[in-house]
């Protein structure tokens, strides 16, 4: 796997730093060849059988390199005169948990301390970033999804939607200010974690009550869904998720070291997990679209 990330690191160097005084918006051809070929790779790497954690975890690099890199090209083609103020870009959801699918949405946050924003509206470095890396990412064909929060924002949205509660426990820093991240990571550990936890199980299993009346309450269908249905990937997510409120664990690792399964378990639970995530892999490649549904035709 080291060796894939380092080709990826390699083919960004090469083909992705931009020309002196070039804006990444007249740079649009070097960003979808950059796609195109590591997609490629990504491809050949999971018909040769690439387990399902490999190929996402790659994918996840691809992006968050190329964003570095329009990010970069973006704060340099900003005016000197104009005052960066401290940010963080932010990887949410999927993207944050390194488990992007080959048709999978990306989905950020630029994270901010509060001076990005003057009487309500943004201040201008903060606009033309924004706008540089998100213009950049569409022409290009990337969806994605995006928002602008400080930290109390984040906390106030964290406490009255879970989903976005669980987002923000994922989140990982891509590129800026390491000291505002880890100041956003304890904040909402304090804020929206501690004295939240049976709360936040309760949610969790009225969720996946709801996706059971949906999605079937059996892993026996004939049309599973893989991600949403009965023994799918989100049901794994809510156990890591549910354990991380309870018990501070983050992965199937600590919770063997807690005592809390045995190592046959982890490995079971670690195989099962992968082998969805290659199923899903293989359907969006199959298909060309993003789907969760393994159909008889």
């Amino acid at each position: 796997m080291s060796s894939l990330l380092e080709k990826i690191e390699q083919s960004a160097a090469t083909r992705l730093a931009l020309p002196e005084n070039r804006k990444p918006s007249e740079e649009l051809g070097r960003f979808k060849t950059f796609l195109k070929v590591e997609t490629h790779r990504l491809k050949i790497l999971h018909r040769g059988g690439g387990s399902g954690r490999e190929v996402c975890r790659a994918r996840t690099a691809i992006f968050d390199v190329l964003l570095r890199y329009i990010l970069d090209g973006a704060k340099k083609s900003i005016p000197e005169t104009e005052k960066i103020p401290e940010f963080a870009l932010v990887a949410l959801g999927g993207f944050g948990r390194m488990e992007l699918n080959p048709c999978s949405d990306i989905d950020v946050m630029f994270l901010h301390d509060g001076g990005m924003v003057s009487r309500g509206k943004p201040v201008p470095s903060l606009t033309a970033l924004n706008e540089a890396m998100l213009y950049t990412l569409w022409d290009i064909g990337v969806k994605v999804g995006h928002s602008v929060r400080s930290i109390d924002e984040c906390v106030k949205l964290a406490n009255q939607d879970m989903q976005s509660k669980t987002s923000m426990i994922e989140a990982r820093l891509i590129a800026g200010s390491q000291s505002l991240f880890e100041q956003f990571q304890k904040t909402i550990i304090a804020r929206c974690v501690s004295g939240h936890e049976d709360e936040y199980v309760q949610e969790r299993l009225q969720d996946q009550a709801a996706r059971r009346a949906k999605f079937g309450n059996s892993p026996l269908l004939q049309e599973p869904n893989i991600k949403n249905g009965c023994g799918g990937l989100r049901d794994f997510q809510n156990l890591i998720w549910m354990t991380f409120f309870k018990y501070q664990t983050r992965s199937l690792k600590e919770l063997e070291q807690k005592e809390m399964i045995s190592p046959a378990e982890r490995k079971q639970l670690e195989a099962a997990y992968d082998f969805l995530l290659r199923t899903r892999n293989d359907l969006h490649y199959h298909v060309g679209r993003p789907v969760d549904v393994l159909t008889k035709s």
